[in-house]
C-alpha cells in the first residue's frame, strides 16, 4: 500500500473550527472517500506547526487507486463538496505521499486499528527521523532488531521527496518526560541511532473522533 499523509492549517485556528472540520469529515468526507478506495488509518490534531492542525494518514492499495481517488475527488459530487468545504476551512494544506519501510510491516498497524478498537491510547507520537546518506539500509537494521519491543505501529519513508526521511508512528506519548540525566541504557540506545539518524523531531498526535487510530 501507499499512504497520503494530509497536514491542514485551518483559518481561523481555533476549536470552532476543528469541530466544523471534524463533522465535514465524518459525514461527508469518509463516506465518500471509502466509497472509492480511501482506507482511513488516523485522524489526528496538534499544534507543532500550527496550533490545531489537522493530519489524515489515508492508505491506497496503489499508486494507480490513488490516481483513481484523486481522478474521483473531481469527477464525485459529494467528494468533491467534501474537499472543497475542507478547503475553506484549511486553505493552506499539504499532501505528502509514503511507502511502508519493511522492517515494521503493515500487518503491525493493522493490528494497532484492531486494537485502538476497544482500547484507545488517545496520543500518537510522530518521531519524524533524517537519516545520514547512505545510512538507510543500517537504520532499517536497527529498526528491525528494536521494532517487536517498541509501541512502533507503523514505519514510513517518503515516495518522493527526501529519500532520507522517516516516519515511525508511535503508540502513546513519547518523549514528554521532565529532565533526568541520561543513564547507560539511554546511552546504549541513542548512540548507535544517532550514527545513523543524527536528526529527529516529534510530534504529538490527539486523536479525533473519527480516526481508526484512537
Amino acid at each position: 500500500m501507499i499512504y497520503a499523509k494530509e497536514s491542514f492549517n485551518l483559518q481561523p485556528a481555533s476549536p470552532a473550527t476543528r469541530d466544523r472540520f471534524v463533522a465535514t469529515a465524518t459525514d461527508a468526507l469518509l463516506p465518500a472517500g471509502e466509497a472509492h478506495g480511501a482506507k482511513p488509518v488516523g485522524a489526528w490534531f496538534c499544534h507543532e506547526e500550527w496550533f490545531s492542525q489537522i493530519v489524515h494518514v489515508t492508505g491506497f492499495e496503489s499508486l494507480d487507486a490513488y490516481a483513481s481517488y484523486r481522478e474521483a475527488a473531481g469527477a464525485d459530487g459529494e467528494l468533491a463538496k467534501a474537499h472543497t468545504e475542507l478547503a475553506g476551512l484549511a486553505p493552506e494544506r499539504r499532501c505528502e505521499l509514503l511507502e511502508t519501510l519493511g522492517p515494521i510491516p503493515e500487518a503491525t498497524l493493522d493490528a494497532a486499528i484492531e486494537a485502538a478498537s476497544t482500547k484507545a491510547a488517545d496520543v500518537y507520537t510522530f518521531a519524524i527521523l533524517e537519516v545520514a546518506p547512505g545510512r538507510m539500509d543500517q537504520f532499517k537494521a536497527m529498526l528491525a532488531a528494536a521494532g517487536a519491543g517498541l509501541p512502533i505501529v507503523a514505519s514510513w519513508r517518503d515516495l518522493s521527496g527526501n529519500p532520507d526521511r522517516v516516519i515511525d508512528l508511535w503508540r502513546g506519548d513519547v518523549g514528554r518526560s521532565g529532565f533526568e540525566p541520561s543513564s547507560p541504557q539511554v546511552d546504549a540506545f541513542f548512540e548507535p541511532l544517532r550514527e545513523v539518524a543524527p536528526g529527529e523531531r516529534m510530534m504529538r498526535l490527539h486523536a479525533l473522533p473519527y480516526s481508526p487510530l484512537r
